[in-house]
Formats: structure tokens, sequence, C-alpha cells
């Protein structure tokens, strides 16, 4: 319960899923990510960090929101790229950031740390390593 978080905290965002190779969210992340914003609206001095993270290390495509001002669908004005696993969650860190700047959040209380493959909570092989692919929220400063 993201209203409960208090300095120091880190939760994983469990419900916030993205495209494959893309820094961009499912719809079904609507309702988390907007969690994080009730969070935001309501602790008006909280200072968050984002903390990106992907499943393996490769270089590969990157797919971006590019022109599109959908931060929960692909389209056609989308960018594809190619970059890190760093780059690749730090991407994902950010959309989350740019989706709650839009809705009014001043960015300086968001930060942005990118960890791509070095922190996983299983093995690559492992039948649960999609959760590898995860945002988590630090709490930094708390009102």
């Amino acid at each position: 319960d993201l209203v409960r978080l208090k300095k120091g905290d880190k939760v994983t965002m469990y419900n916030v899923y993205f495209y494959k190779d893309a820094a961009i969210m499912r719809p079904e992340s609507r309702y988390e990510v907007n969690a994080l914003l009730d969070y935001l609206k309501e602790k008006k001095y909280s200072i968050i960090r984002l903390h990106g993270h992907t499943n393996g290390n490769a270089h590969g495509k990157i797919i971006s929101m590019g022109d599109s001002d959908d931060y929960f669908g692909i389209s056609t004005e989308n960018k594809t790229g190619t970059g890190s696993a760093v780059k690749l969650s730090e991407e994902r860190a950010r959309v989350i950031q740019q989706y709650l700047v839009k809705q009014g959040i001043d960015e300086k209380r968001m930060e942005i740390k990118a960890w791509g493959g070095k922190k996983p909570v299983y093995d690559d092989d492992h039948p649960s390593a999609a959760a590898n692919v995860r945002v988590e929220v630090e709490v930094l400063e708390e009102e």
C-alpha cells in the first residue's frame, strides 16, 4: 500500500508491466501508477527514486514513446532504437516519471536509478524470470 510508505522504504510496483523491449507500459499498469500519483499528491513534500530493472544485460532493441502521448500503448508514433539493458531500465523508470509529471507532479521530486539486469530477483532461466523486469519506488524524503 503506497500511502503507508515511509522514508527509507523501497517497494516493487508489481502490477506495472511493459511491452517487450519497450519503455511503454501495458494498459493494466495504469492502476498502480495512478496509486503512486495519489501518494505523491497526498504527500506533497515526499521525494522518491524510481529504480528500473531489466531481465538480463543484453544490448538490444528499445521501443520508446517517440511522438506518441500514450504511456500505456504501442502506436505507429513510437520510436525504435537500440541500447543497453541499463538504458532500457532507465527509460522504463523515466516513462513513469514523465507520466507523473504530465499529471502535475514536480519532476524534482523524482530521481531515476537504472540497474539493467544487475539486481535480478530470479536467474534468467527461472520460470519467474519475467519478475526481473520491474520498477521499484524508494522513498528518499517524506513530509
